[in-house]
């Protein structure tokens, strides 16, 4: 740009109400009605502000009114929030002044700083969502797939890939802010003087390159441990939700390094940034996702509806229930049917039963041998059954009747606490060593 000070008063007026880029041949300015493309970012911007939006609160609910606990994943989640909104504003902003996808010609020159102040601050709050939103899904996979005190690989790697991912993002958000020497010459072409020392389009890029590489990592990281575990298909079907989301923002991250390589090779910054700012708004919708919707998990588990479902279903078929007695047959003996969960011995009398195996239809279960007379006098008594006559003692080995319930456990703070430590070693396999 010509040195200001050299041009008349005339010239720098013609210069300031010019475009603020020469436009291709045979295109006139269109500096009053720009054409643009804000129906895109009507349509992108607040999808991603309710996406977000409920998996902050699904986060929030959970925490204080199932969990009653606030940890520091939680403080840092509500700083990202705090940083995408206003991300989320300057989207809207974008939109009113000078539009989504408008070319930098159809912009006068002395507008540019009142454009790029706006933007030059939304790659800063870019910078602050990404770094404790990540930091935030690292410190929760670590209290989950992690036993308290024990220091494994896991551990080391989730700890390595925070630390390394704070110093990245701090670096980064130091060298965009002080790229220019006075910090205004970042964003204000008008400005004479002052010096550019470093290449903020290869520091674009080389971010871009690396937060897509830290995306892909993370993503990657539990995955051995969360697939060799034994879940039920709910669970898997949740985490294969999870996981999805994971890949829609590894996705937006890679479309937002070649949106910033496209923008490096076209001197048309503003109409390049459209598709900069909302490819990472996309890539930080995806980020929240995967650290709040799990939450709804847990909200649908201390609601108590499986149970509720489940008594509403048991009640539905006491209604219905099938004849489990026979009448007694012309010889006056019963005809109770066998169960394979009672073999005789042998070896033993014929009035001892021996329990060897459980079959519930899916699988069996080998048990110990256990003589159920063992400890206690063989006993005559009989059963009664409501409004039926008296049955007479059954032959050795035959089922006289089954009883089946369903027992829940609730635990207070402390107590689940307790039993969620307790039961680490079973569910925590690749744990070892604690300290």
């Amino acid at each position: 740009m010509a040195d200001l000070s050299q041009l008349t008063p005339a010239q720098l007026e013609q210069l300031l109400n010019g475009p603020a880029l020469q436009p291709p041949d045979g295109v006139i300015p269109n500096f009053d009605n720009p054409p643009n493309k804000n129906y895109i970012a009507q349509a992108v911007v607040p999808l991603c502000l309710v996406f977000t939006s409920i998996a902050v609160l699904l986060r929030v609910y959970a925490r204080i009114f199932c969990v009653k606990k606030i940890e520091i994943p939680d403080i840092l989640m509500t700083i990202a929030f705090g940083c995408y909104i206003v991300d989320i504003y300057f989207g809207y902003r974008l939109q009113e002044n000078p539009g989504a996808f408008v070319h930098q010609w159809d912009i006068r020159l002395k507008d540019m700083s009142d454009i790029l102040f706006p933007l030059f601050l939304s790659a800063s709050f870019y910078i602050g969502v990404v770094l404790t939103i990540k930091a935030a899904i690292l410190l929760e996979w670590a209290r989950i797939f992690i036993p308290y005190g024990v220091r494994n690989r896991f551990f080391w790697l989730v700890y390595g890939v925070m630390g390394a991912n704070t110093i990245f993002y701090i670096i980064t958000l130091f060298v965009m802010n002080f790229a220019c020497v006075p910090v205004e010459k970042n964003w204000n072409p008008l400005y004479v003087g002052g010096s550019c020392p470093i290449n903020t389009a290869a520091v674009n890029i080389a971010s871009a390159v690396l937060n897509l590489c830290s995306d892909i990592f993370i993503l990657l990281l539990p995955q051995r441990i969360i697939w060799g575990l034994k879940m039920s298909t709910r669970t898997k079907t949740g985490v294969s939700i999870i996981f999805a989301i994971g890949i829609i923002c590894c996705i937006a991250a890679g479309f937002r390094l070649g949106a910033e390589i496209e923008s490096t090779k076209s001197p048309d910054t503003i109409y390049n940034t459209a598709s900069v700012m909302l490819w990472a708004l996309a890539e930080m919708t995806c980020m929240f996702l995967v650290f709040g919707v799990p939450s709804g998990a847990k909200i649908f588990n201390d609601s108590r509806i499986p149970s509720r479902l489940a008594s509403s279903l048991q009640s539905l078929k006491g209604r219905f229930p099938r004849r489990s007695v026979s009448r007694m047959s012309g010889s006056g003996q019963s005809s109770w049917p066998r169960s394979s969960m009672i073999m005789h011995s042998s070896q033993a009398d014929s009035s001892r039963t021996y329990y060897r195996k459980i079959d519930n239809g899916n699988g069996s279960m080998i048990l110990t041998t256990i003589d159920s007379t063992r400890g206690q006098p063989l006993t005559e008594s009989t059963e009664h059954l409501k409004d039926l006559p008296a049955v007479p003692a059954p032959e050795a080995g035959r089922i006289i009747r089954t009883t089946q319930f369903v027992t829940r456990e609730d635990y207070g703070e402390y107590e689940r606490g307790l039993v969620e430590y307790d039961g680490y070693d079973r569910q925590h396999p690749w744990a070892k060593d604690r300290v």
